[in-house]
């Protein structure tokens, strides 16, 4: 007898095929044979766990799943931390300090030359030092606030959006930082004027001919930045910083004096600019509580 073919070695070993005692006594004495009988059984044995595998899955009834949680008493509600004004003030302070670490590193260098020259300006040019003052403190103020209100560009925006505070807290952190600094140097180059400048004005009055104006430059540039982009904040700041420096040295161009005189009346330290101010931040850290408004463009 020769040696089985490929349908009587499938057949050999399949559950509930008849017995056949030729194949049976041949492969007694055929190894061949009987390793191709090993191997149908194997391969029968594969295709029955890949159909094991491939069964669809028993799926529990609806009832099955949903009424034990209904059921399931409610439990106790996490505990809320109570308000208190000390850890609020933490807080506060860990967030500025983060601020301050996070802030483009050319900042702080740049803004005390920038106040340093300005300074040496005066020192220099004392007849022109208080018209100075003011265009030069707006000019600083509103490029630091820029600097800080990138919110497309700025890689640590998703950061903004997985801590446990608000990203426009954040973001006011971080400005009324740049902002503190910018007018805490200023009321020393204030000071400093003051004294070097023959004639000029008491502190107060100079603190009030740059305080409104700078003010309502910055707002202006934050709210264009986040609202559209960097461009639209500097366009914006930019434009405030002309109607400042036509007031604070319009004697020497070729402004009808009118006009000046309006400008002078609007663009200075009052309640209106300083509103105005709050306005625009209040808007532009509206903005920033939106992902789509904040995130949009990437880095």
């Amino acid at each position: 007898m020769g040696h089985l073919d490929d349908e009587r070695i499938m057949a050999v070993g399949r559950p509930g095929a008849p017995p056949d005692a030729r194949a049976a006594r041949h492969l007694v004495r055929c190894a061949r044979c009987r390793r191709r009988v090993a191997a149908a059984s194997a391969l029968r044995g594969a295709a029955a766990a890949l159909d094991a595998e491939n069964a669809p899955a028993a799926v529990p009834s609806f009832d099955a799943l949903v009424l034990p949680e209904l059921h399931r008493p409610a439990a106790d509600p996490a505990p809320v931390a109570a308000w208190s004004a000390s850890a609020s003030w933490r807080l506060t302070a860990a967030l500025v300090w983060r601020q301050a670490r996070l802030v483009p590193r050319s900042l702080w260098p740049l803004t005390a030359l920038g106040f340093v020259l300005l300074l040496a300006a005066a020192w220099r040019a004392e007849p022109i030092a208080e018209p100075l003052l003011g265009p030069g403190v707006t000019l600083l103020l509103t490029a630091g606030v820029l600097a800080v209100c990138e919110p497309r560009r700025d890689p640590r925006s998703e950061l903004l959006h997985s801590l446990p505070v608000p990203p426009v807290a954040v973001w006011l952190c971080r400005l009324a930082l740049v902002v503190a600094v910018d007018l805490a140097a200023a009321l020393v180059l204030t000071a400093a004027v003051g004294r070097v400048a023959e004639g000029a004005a008491d502190a107060p009055q100079l603190v009030a001919s740059w305080l409104g104006p700078a003010l309502l430059t910055a707002a202006l540039a934050a709210f264009g930045a986040v609202w559209q982009s960097p461009a639209a904040g500097a366009v914006l700041g930019g434009c405030g910083w002309v109607i400042g420096a036509v007031v604070a040295v319009g004697g020497v161009l070729p402004v009808p004096g009118r006009f000046t005189a309006v400008l002078a009346a609007v663009w200075t330290t009052n309640a209106g600019t300083l509103a105005a101010s709050l306005l625009l931040i209040g808007c532009a850290a509206l903005l920033t509580g939106y992902p789509a408004r904040v995130l949009r463009g990437g880095v």
